[in-house]
């Protein structure tokens, strides 16, 4: 029963004093030490994950902004449209090389990720539709299409012209403010 069972994950017990959920969750701002170590953080989500929030994850990184507003030197996040919890789903679920590329880059040469080139690697049409999953994604982005991961708070957005299964016809930018985020 959903309702009676899934409030459990957050429990707590004499035994286990933190609950699941606070396990799974990292809500530490707290990244001063890694910092000063010279370390370097590239966190990704999917905006469409069935399990974990990526509004959680973005209210996470943007408390690190605030708490240190130069924190983008050092902590990357990046969300991935349409990947389903941990990889699958209809469009950008294939990064995980270019990923490694861009921390190793951003390590060793200092090179900080302005985007991540993710590839949509689902070999068998249809994808997923309903729930979570718009149905025209397949129509714009086919199987061996790539795109930009950009990080936030940069959207990717087609550029105009060419192929849209194509990355370099994209750019990585910031959204308009919208009239609710002027509120807040």
């Amino acid at each position: 029963n959903f309702d009676t069972d899934a409030p459990k994950i957050f429990a707590r017990t004499t035994d286990y004093p933190l609950s699941a959920m606070q396990y799974m969750a990292a809500v530490s701002t707290d990244l001063g030490p890694f910092k000063h170590r010279g370390g370097r953080l590239i966190v990704y989500s999917s905006v469409d994950d069935g399990i974990f929030s990526g509004a959680s994850i973005v209210s996470w990184y943007k408390a690190l902004l605030r708490q240190d507003p130069k924190a983008a030197g050092y902590a990357r996040l990046f969300m991935v449209p349409n990947m389903a919890h941990c990889g699958g789903g209809p469009a950008t679920n294939s990064f995980a090389p270019a990923m490694l590329t861009a921390i190793t880059d951003w390590v060793e040469d200092g090179t900080a990720p302005g985007r991540i080139i993710a590839a949509n690697t689902n070999t068998a049409p249809p994808f997923p539709s309903g729930g979570l999953f718009d149905p025209r994604v397949a129509q714009n982005f086919p199987t061996g299409g790539t795109r930009p991961l950009c990080p936030y708070p940069q959207q990717s957005r087609y550029k105009g012209a060419g192929s849209t299964a194509d990355a370099a016809n994209f750019a990585c930018v910031k959204p308009r403010q919208s009239d609710d985020d002027a509120n807040k």
